[in-house]
């Protein structure tokens, strides 16, 4: 579960550019998850079926499991995956009036 590699720097310059070159990985997976995002409208006939508390629960064990066999902190992670939830929750209300109409 060692996915990424740690790199001592010598610079703020070079830790700004491992920080981009990260971003560069993070925001094509999060348009990826935001793509599945909406393909779950399709299976959602009614707006209570958005919020899926026991999903929810669900997603941030794993996220806690995973956090831990990456020897990252999953307080971090748990913090980063609520506010990603709750952003991909709003659009998925916003885009169930519009396809739901």
């Amino acid at each position: 579960y060692k996915y990424f590699m740690k790199k001592k720097c010598h610079s703020l310059k070079e830790v700004r550019k491992n920080i981009d070159r990260i971003d560069r990985k993070l925001v094509p997976l999060i348009g990826e998850r935001e793509f599945y995002v909406k393909e779950s409208l399709k299976f959602k006939y009614k707006k209570k079926d958005i919020m899926d508390k026991k999903r929810i629960i669900e997603v941030l064990k794993k996220i806690k499991v995973l956090s831990k066999k990456s020897s990252v902190n999953s307080k971090t992670t748990e913090t980063f995956w609520k506010f990603m939830i709750k952003v991909f929750i709003d659009l998925e209300y916003k885009l169930f009036n519009k396809i739901k109409k």
